[in-house]
Formats: structure tokens, C-alpha cells, sequence
């Protein structure tokens, strides 16, 4: 029996710093996650980081150093899924804190203690390489 893999779903996403605190969504079934998406055809990783975080969060915001990248594969109506999520640091730059209504039930923002709201452990580890980065910047 021979198995055939959907093709991987490239994906951007940033984890934003704003007021000194990382961005976070709630999505509707109660997941806690920071902002991302699919990235568009002739869209590159940090074009599609930025797009995805103004239509989620309404938040523009300055892209920063590749963070690092994470794999997945989740099932969706009986549709296996891959996706490749590259994760930029980023800090925000103007805008209004509003959750993407159709995605999302809340935005908010966590302190480095909060972490653990995230609900994957990935996103948490990703949230605290933003902090040190972020304190580096002084």
C-alpha cells in the first residue's frame, strides 16, 4: 500500500511584541495562539508575516529576525493538512487591537509570565525567544 502525503502548506506568522507584551488570539473552539497564515503566490514569508498579523489582529507591525519554523499536520473534515510555519519576530507599529471576528473570539496581550495561556508548546517557546530578543533591544 502506497501512501501519498498532501503537499505542505507554507505559512508566515509573527510573534508580536506590542507595549512590551506578545499578541495573542483566541480562537472560537478556545485555542490560544499568535497570528499566522497561508502565504499568497508572489507574497514572500515576511509579506504574508505582516498581512496575516493586520487581518487577525489589526495591528501593523515591523518585521525583525526569523525566529524559527515549526511542522504540523492536523486532520479537518477528513482532510489531512501539512503545514510549514515560518515565525518572524516582529514589533508592533500602529494600528488597533481587534481580534479577526470571523477567526477569532478575543486578542490579547501576555507578559512574559502569561506564557502559558498559549495552548501549544511550540508558540510558548517561540514567545520567549521574542522576550530575550526583545530585552536585548533595550
Amino acid at each position: 500500500m502506497r501512501i501519498i502525503l498532501p503537499e505542505v502548506e507554507v505559512c508566515a506568522g509573527g510573534v508580536v511584541i506590542k507595549d512590551g507584551k506578545i499578541v495573542v488570539l483566541r480562537r472560537k473552539n478556545g485555542v490560544w495562539l499568535m497570528p499566522k497564515g497561508h502565504v499568497d503566490p508572489g507574497e514572500t514569508l515576511e509579506e504574508a508575516a505582516c498581512r496575516e498579523v493586520w487581518e487577525e489582529t489589526g495591528l501593523r507591525a515591523r518585521v525583525g529576525a526569523l525566529l524559527g519554523e515549526n511542522e504540523y499536520r492536523f486532520t479537518e473534515d477528513g482532510i489531512l493538512h501539512r503545514k510549514k510555519v515560518y515565525w518572524f519576530y516582529m514589533e508592533a507599529s500602529g494600528g488597533q487591537l481587534r481580534p479577526e471576528e470571523e477567526m477569532f473570539s478575543e486578542v490579547k496581550l501576555l507578559s512574559e509570565e502569561e506564557l502559558e495561556t498559549l495552548t501549544f508548546i511550540n508558540d510558548r517557546k517561540l514567545a520567549q525567544k521574542a522576550f530575550s530578543l526583545f530585552k536585548k533591544r533595550g
